[in-house]
C-alpha cells in the first residue's frame, strides 16, 4: 500500500511540480501524514513521537525556519528555537520578533525528518502531525543551521520505519444550541486578561463566532472582508508594530514587528519581511470581526478572520507589553475599518 502510494505521489508530483505536499496528499485522497509515511525509506525518516525532546535538541541548531499553517494561512518565521518552556500542558517558545510559539502537545502525534532534492539542493525539514494526519508544525534547516546538531538529532530520535501511524478521523466540536446572552456579555466585560476568553468560550460551549454574534457591537463587530488588505496597507504606511497569530490544532505561531512589503499574488495576500512571511488566501476569508476584550491594562482590540467552515484563519493585534495600554494608532486603524466598505 505504501509503495503504491509513493509511486502515485511521484507521478502526481511530476504532473504538479509546484504543488505542496498538503495539496498533493489531498489530490491522492490521503492525509499529509500518510503521504509522508509512504515516503519513509525514500526521502523521509520516521522519528520518535517525542516532540518536547526533539525541540529541546534544536536549541543548539542555530537559525531555523518555523512554519505553522492552516488551510488558509501560512506563517513563516526565521530564527532560533531558544527560550523554551516545554514542561507544561502548553509548551512555549518565547522569542518575540523571532520564533514565538504556543504548543499544544496533546495534539502532536507523529514526527518525520525529510531530505528532499530540489533544484537548489537538498532541503532538510522536521515535520510534526496530529492524530488526524494534519501538519501542526514544520521546521526547515537554512544555510545558517548547524547541520552537525541536526544530523545528531536524526541519529538520536530515529524510530523504526514500521511504526504505525494509528490515525483517527476528526470529529466536529459540539457547541451549545442556546446562548445566555446576558451572562455571556457580563462575563466578557469582567475579563482581566485576553487569555480568559478561551475559558469563557469553554464555559458556555460556544465557538468564537457564536460569542461574537451574541454580544453588542461595542465588544464584537463584523466588518467587510476587505478589512485585511486595507489594514495591511495602513500598517505598511504607518509602520507601527503589530502581532499576527496563525494557529491550527497543535500550534500557535506569532509574528511581532512591522509590516514591510505587502504583495497580492495568485489569490494569496502576502507579507514579505526579511525574517517573516505570511500568505493568506484572501478570497477564502468568509468573516472578519473587530473584537474588544477587557484587561487590567485596558481594552485590547483585534481583527479576527474566519473561513467559511468557521475555523479561524488569523488574528492581528497591536504590539504591546504587559502592563502597557494598547497603541492609540492601532485603535484608530481598526476604527477606520468600521467606516469604510
Amino acid at each position: 500500500m505504501s509503495l503504491n502510494l509513493y509511486h502515485r505521489y511521484l507521478n502526481e508530483k511530476q504532473q504538479q511540480p509546484h504543488s505542496y505536499a498538503r495539496d498533493l496528499a489531498a489530490m491522492l485522497g490521503v492525509s499529509e501524514a500518510e503521504l509522508t509515511a509512504a515516503r519513509v525509506g525514500h526521502d523521509a525518516v520516521r522519528l520518535a513521537d517525542n516532540p518536547k525532546a526533539i525541540l529541546a535538541a534544536l536549541a543548539d541548531a542555530g537559525e531555523l525556519k518555523a512554519i505553522t499553517r492552516n488551510a488558509q494561512a501560512v506563517h513563516e518565521v526565521t530564527g532560533a528555537y531558544l527560550e523554551q518552556q516545554l514542561d507544561g500542558h502548553v509548551g512555549l517558545l518565547l522569542n518575540p520578533g523571532g520564533v514565538d510559539l504556543r504548543l499544544f502537545f496533546s495534539q502532536w502525534h507523529s514526527a518525520f525528518a525529510l531530505c528532499e532534492e530540489t533544484p537548489r539542493g537538498p532541503r532538510h525539514s522536521l515535520q510534526f502531525f496530529n492524530r488526524h494526519g494534519e501538519a501542526v508544525h514544520k521546521i526547515y534547516a537554512t544555510a545558517q543551521t548547524n547541520m552537525t546538531v541536526w544530523q545528531q538529532l536524526l541519529t538520536d530520535f530515529q524510530s523504526p520505519e514500521s511504526a504505525p501511524l494509528a490515525l483517527s478521523p476528526a470529529t466536529p466540536t459540539q457547541y451549545a444550541n442556546e446562548v445566555d446572552t446576558v451572562r455571556l456579555e457580563q462575563e466578557w466585560r469582567a475579563m482581566t486578561d485576553v487569555h480568559q476568553f478561551y475559558l469563557l468560550l469553554h464555559r458556555h460551549r460556544l465557538s468564537r463566532q457564536q460569542a461574537f454574534n451574541h454580544v453588542c457591537d461595542e465588544l464584537a463587530q463584523r466588518v467587510d472582508n476587505q478589512a485585511l488588505p486595507r489594514l495591511l496597507e495602513q500598517l505598511q504606511q504607518q509602520a507601527n508594530p503589530i502581532m499576527i497569530f496563525v494557529a491550527n490544532s497543535g500550534c500557535v505561531q506569532i509574528f511581532t514587528g512591522r509590516v514591510q512589503e505587502v504583495s497580492p499574488l495568485r489569490g494569496w495576500l502576502n507579507i514579505f519581511n526579511p525574517n517573516f512571511t505570511l500568505h493568506i488566501k484572501a478570497e477564502e476569508i468568509a468573516e472578519s470581526w473587530i473584537t474588544r476584550k477587557p484587561t487590567v491594562d485596558g481594552i485590547v482590540t483585534s481583527l479576527e478572520l474566519f473561513a467559511a467552515d468557521g475555523t479561524q484563519i488569523a488574528q492581528l493585534f497591536g504590539q504591546r507589553q504587559e502592563g502597557e495600554p494598547e497603541q492609540p494608532i492601532w485603535r484608530e486603524q481598526l476604527a477606520q475599518l468600521l467606516t469604510t466598505g
